[in-house]
Parts: structure tokens; sequence; C-alpha cells
């Protein structure tokens, strides 16, 4: 009779565990990978204000809406380049087959940053690779071609920031802007 009250007992007690702990664990944030973009869609022009260290700057960039029409931004990596080259996030741009970027070290990279486009244009777009100071890294981009089938990609502004260490903030009264000198934000 006692073995099987302490049986039970046990039993009841690691089904509260089980319980507590599943509990616990669904509190836990299950992914933190941004949401994957559709393979192809159309690319919004984006005409965002954009100040990087309180100076306002232009550049060519696109946005994606997400499903409750927020606009995410991409941009190209050269025009990033060389906006904030000469600042503490800094960083070169290369290609060896696949795109190399390496933080800390000054753009040397042409300053023409012309893109061929105007307007919305259709992207393919997805989870790319790029090395970043040797090391794999995965961004969310997208690619647009000119009518040649010249490919340009542009990422997504704030996995830069992330992995290239500048923040970036956004408010309705001001626009996109971007802070070299603070981490990006978690």
């Amino acid at each position: 009779m006692k073995l099987r009250k302490l049986l039970s007992t046990l039993l009841a007690a690691a089904l509260v565990c089980g319980l507590a702990c599943t509990a616990a664990l669904a509190d836990e944030p299950a992914d933190t990978a941004a949401p994957a973009i559709p393979a192809e869609g159309t690319a919004i022009a984006s005409t965002q204000n954009i100040t990087i260290d309180g100076k306002a700057v232009e550049f060519a960039a696109y946005a994606l809406k997400d499903e409750n029409n927020n606009l995410t931004n991409y941009v190209k990596l050269r025009d990033i380049a060389v906006a904030i080259n000469g600042t503490d996030a800094q960083f070169e741009v290369g290609f060896d087959g696949s795109i190399i970027l390496t933080t800390k070290t000054a753009y040397t990279g042409a300053a023409d940053t012309a893109t061929p486009f105007s307007g919305d244009q259709p992207y393919k777009g997805g989870a790319q690779t790029v090395k970043v100071d040797g090391k794999d890294v995965s961004m969310t981009a997208i690619t647009l071609y000119d009518e040649n089938g010249g490919g340009y990609n542009y990422f997504k502004l704030r996995d830069l920031g992330e992995v290239l260490g500048f923040a970036v903030g956004y408010s309705n009264e001001t626009g996109i802007s971007i802070t070299t000198t603070a981490p990006a934000a978690e």
C-alpha cells in the first residue's frame, strides 16, 4: 500500500514538473529569426528621409510591405559603405564569388553608387550568405535585375546594422536614422 502511494505521489510530481517546464518554455521566444520574405514580388522605391549621425543623406532604397503594410527598407551595400566611410562602423566590400565584408576597414571602392532603376521594381529575394570578417552570415536580401540581366543586391537595413555595428532607428517625424557610434539595437 505504501509503495502504491509513493509511486502515485512520484508520478503526480513528475507530471506537475513536466507541465511547469512546458509552461516555462512556452514563455521563451520560439525563433528570433526574421520572417521570411516572399521569393519574388515588387520592391517599392523608397523615399524615406535618412540621416547618418544627424547628417541627411540620399541614396536609392527599396522597401517591402509586410502583412500589416509596414515597410522594411533595403539598401545597396556599397551605398551604405560610401555613406558611413570614415566612421566607427565603416566597412570594406569585396567579392570572390561571394560577397565579403570587412568591418572596421575603410571602403576603397567606387563612390559612384548609381543604380539603373527608378520606380517600383520586381525582385527576387530571401536569405543570402555573406562573409563578414571571414565568417558566413545569413542576411535578408532582395535582388533587382537591370535590362541586361545584371543583378543589384539590396540588403535589409537592420540586418546590416546588426552585423556591421551601427544602430538603425525610425520615427514618423524624422524618418530613418543611422547612428554609427552606437551598437545595433537588439
